[in-house]
């Protein structure tokens, strides 16, 4: 008891000499944000042009980067509040300018007429690196894109490691009709469901089915008229993130839109 009443006082005697203007407030220790890669076309003052952002940023910082928007620019159709993701496009429409969207028929055209080519698209729209919530996903160079031709039609899967350990593995699948489309789908979606249980998550494209945890890991398929979309983790060591796959489902199905697109 004596000996911590002395380092008591001996405490108490240090806090009353110390000098009025001494700070103690720790300084904080800046932490590196990750950079994501965007590149804006259309209606801005530096159009084509590649900008680096903070992951965080949304369509309007990259507006900004871009120089802002011209006068002509018709910003009520982009949604200036939406995430960026890495390697996204951004276009900013002109005023009255028609934007053709791509339509089931139009798809069917590019599978029949030049599957593979469409398929090198994606590869090449996919960016290297993937943000998925907090996890930097990174495609993994000793494991190149694999091709195949399922059941009549074709595929090509993409595979990204993390710092971890973890394995991610993205499946992107054309056919030329709807019909064989749903026959691949329903195959893989049977072989995840005699694995683990499944749902279907009604604030993404339906159909789908999600099946997630456990030994054999998670998984997010979808059914897009003649394309499907695998998106699988079947090895998960971080802590990071919940859901690894949900995060990815939006910008995936995004890089889709933008193959279809041309």
């Amino acid at each position: 008891m004596k000996l911590k009443a002395i380092l008591l006082l001996l405490l108490l005697l240090l806090a009353a000499c110390a000098p009025d203007n001494l700070d103690i407030t720790p300084t904080p220790v800046p932490t590196d944000v990750p950079l994501i890669t965007v590149y804006v076309t259309g209606a801005v003052t530096e159009t084509g042009k590649t900008i680096e952002l903070p992951l965080g940023s949304r369509v309007q910082d990259a507006i900004d980067a871009a120089g802002g928007a011209t006068a002509d620019a018709d910003l009520q159709r982009v949604n200036l509040a939406q995430l960026l993701t890495d390697g996204a496009q951004i276009n900013v429409p002109l005023v009255g300018a028609v934007v053709e969207e791509a339509t089931p028929e139009a798809t069917a055209a590019v599978a029949a007429n030049d599957p593979v080519a469409f398929l090198n698209r994606l590869v090449e729209i996919t960016p290297a690196n993937l943000t998925g919530g907090t996890i930097q996903w990174r495609r993994d160079p000793n494991n190149p894109p694999v091709f195949a031709a399922p059941r009549g039609g074709n595929t090509v899967r993409i595979n990204y490691t993390e710092s971890s350990g973890s394995l991610l593995e993205l499946t992107y699948g054309i056919f030329p009709d709807a019909a064989l489309a749903q026959t691949f789908y329903d195959t893989i979606t049977g072989s995840l469901q005699a694995q683990t249980r499944t749902e279907e998550r009604p604030n993404f494209p339906t159909p789908n089915q999600f099946g997630g945890g456990g030994t054999y890991g998670s998984a997010g398929i979808f059914l897009l008229d003649t394309i499907v979309v695998r998106i699988a983790v079947p090895r998960y060591n971080t802590a990071a993130g919940r859901d690894p796959v949900e995060p990815l489902v939006e910008p995936i199905l995004g890089y889709v839109e933008q193959a279809k697109a041309g």
